[in-house]
């Protein structure tokens, strides 16, 4: 992962695998690091792993050349020719989501541990939660153990904030920080319908 780039764009893919098909969904999401890897407008890549059925790709790009060339690469056609076989109702036109890098900050260390954050603004928030967002980018770089962060937006109302960690000390360190405690207090005025079950833990399978 290299930071001295300008994240700006990326993807964010959420899938179920079919009952029985998750070890080969985790490994062929292994598999695909090395692909990513010679993929040099790729800028970050991340496998991971929400739950025992569910499992994500989240990566940014520079430009929209590099999303589009990912997007018709090798990981990409490799997955559209698995996902009848491993994936449980997967639509590539609704589950291969495009958003935008509002801000990011990143440390060097093995990624281990994540949290993906999914938060719906109130309609009349929207300017607000990116600026808390961006606010959040100033308060997570005080904290040592928490490697990378992104605030992303998904569309006109949803974001989500996305951050890894080496290990569960680090990822605990963080949910009882600034930031958390942050988005805990401002969330009844900025987002809709927003509880702390929205915050999901997640493991990492691989990262580039």
């Amino acid at each position: 992962m290299n930071s001295t780039k300008e994240e700006t764009i990326g993807l964010l893919v959420i899938m179920k695998a079919k009952p029985g098909k998750e070890q080969e969904v985790k490994n062929f999401l292994l598999g695909g690091l090395a692909l990513v890897n010679q993929e040099p407008q790729t800028i970050s890549w991340f496998a991971f792993q929400i739950d025992e059925k569910t499992f994500g790709i989240y990566d940014t790009f520079e430009v929209e050349e590099g999303r589009q060339t990912h997007l018709v690469g090798e990981v990409a056609k490799a997955l559209l020719a698995n996902a009848d076989d491993l994936l449980d109702n997967f639509n590539p036109s609704t589950d291969i989501q495009t958003i935008d890098v509002l801000a990011s900050n990143h440390k060097s260390g093995l990624q281990n541990k994540g949290l993906l954050v999914l938060m719906k603004s109130k309609d009349t928030k929207t300017t607000d939660v990116e600026n808390f967002l961006t606010v959040g980018k100033q308060l997570v770089s005080d904290e040592s153990k928490t490697l990378s962060w992104y605030a992303i937006k998904v569309d006109a109302t949803t974001y989500a904030i996305f951050d890894t960690f080496a290990d569960d000390s680090g990822r605990d360190a963080h949910l009882t920080g600034k930031v958390a405690a942050a988005l805990m207090k401002n969330a009844p005025v900025l987002l809709e319908g927003f509880e702390a079950s929205a915050i999901q833990k997640i493991d990492i399978i691989a990262s580039k």
